[in-house]
């Protein structure tokens, strides 16, 4: 194979080139829901055939008022029932040959070869599941999204095994008529979600639907990211956020762009679970080596799936275009 010498004439003969120590991310974008997910609503399972939740949706049929030597219906209820969900599998590949890896080993290398590609697997499968979570359900491999979750079927005809259709309890709150956004429609929507003292967590939206609120906000001089207001972990990791009615507002660059996907989402985080396999969390396999090739592999990995007990208590717009 030809070679081109670097060095030309005398200054780029005797002159090293100045590389900066450091890799520059142009690829991978924000990512707050998975960041706030996979640190808050983890849970770490051994496995099993399937990913099952256990739905209280009835209250008792018996019970009440009685007087005295009155009989009383007894009669059990039946008021759970399961859903279910699928393992999704997601990896993430390093593969090098001797070739790259003499060349890498160099004592002028500005950093670690290997180091940094793990690095960027681990970047490339946190990217992945952050589009999982926006997943619409087409693709069956593929984690249960919000798409698909918070939805009463006009995405998906059921979730978890269970119908829209034919269980008006299993549905979310969707504004599909509301073009522009105003405060009105945001706490309505806010309120319709909202059960007791369980309400909204977490609202995302797309950046379109995030800047109509700030300026919606910037118009009336009532700037919404009060003292306080934000949320101080997220923030550590680089994620600004608005605030709606006390919940911390973020912009999640995996959504889609038209008003149909773009939101704003308002979530009550009490009843999601991020399922992952103990087997499967990010774990690194050995390198795999052919017997005919000087070259290696080794797989990033993931399994899990996104559950949510309480759709209901989810709500989003679907039709914000001004």
């Amino acid at each position: 194979m030809a070679t081109t010498p670097i060095g030309v004439n005398t200054v780029t003969a005797i002159s090293r080139r100045l590389i900066l120590p450091k890799i520059t991310d142009n690829i991978y974008l924000s990512n707050p829901l998975f960041f706030r997910w996979n640190r808050a609503n983890k849970m770490l399972v051994k496995g099993g055939f399937q990913i099952e939740i256990p739905i209280m949706y009835a209250k008792m049929a018996a019970g009440g008022v009685y007087s005295g030597y009155q009989v009383l219906n007894v009669a059990p209820t039946d008021s759970i029932q399961n859903a279910a969900l699928p393992w999704s599998q997601h990896f993430s590949a390093v593969t090098v040959d001797g070739l790259t890896q003499l060349r890498a080993a160099s004592d002028e290398a500005i950093v670690d070869y290997l180091a940094t590609q793990f690095k960027q697997a681990e970047m490339d499968l946190a990217d992945q599941l952050g589009y999982g979570l926006w997943s619409t359900g087409s693709n069956p491999q593929e984690i249960a999204g919000l798409y698909e979750v918070v939805d009463n079927g006009s995405v998906q005809t059921s979730y978890a095994g269970i119908s829209h259709s034919a269980n008006s309890w299993w549905n979310s709150q969707i504004d599909s008529t509301t073009t522009t956004m105003g405060t009105n429609a945001l706490n309505s929507l806010f309120q319709n979600t909202t059960e007791g003292g369980r309400s909204p967590t977490v609202i995302i939206s797309n950046k379109a639907n995030y800047n109509r609120y700030y300026n919606l906000n910037l118009a009336s001089q009532q700037f919404p990211v009060q003292p306080g207001g934000h949320d101080t972990q997220a923030a550590q990791a680089g994620f600004e956020n608005l605030v709606f009615n006390g919940v911390p507002w973020f912009v999640d660059s995996h959504m889609g762009t038209s008003a149909a996907q773009g939101g704003p989402f308002m979530l009550n985080e009490t009843y999601f679970d991020f399922i992952i396999s103990r087997l499967a969390n990010f774990t690194l396999r050995d390198f795999i080596t052919p017997p005919n090739q000087d070259a290696m592999t080794a797989l990033l990995l993931w399994a899990g799936n996104l559950t949510c007990g309480n759709i209901a208590r989810q709500g989003a717009f679907t039709a914000l275009t001004g």
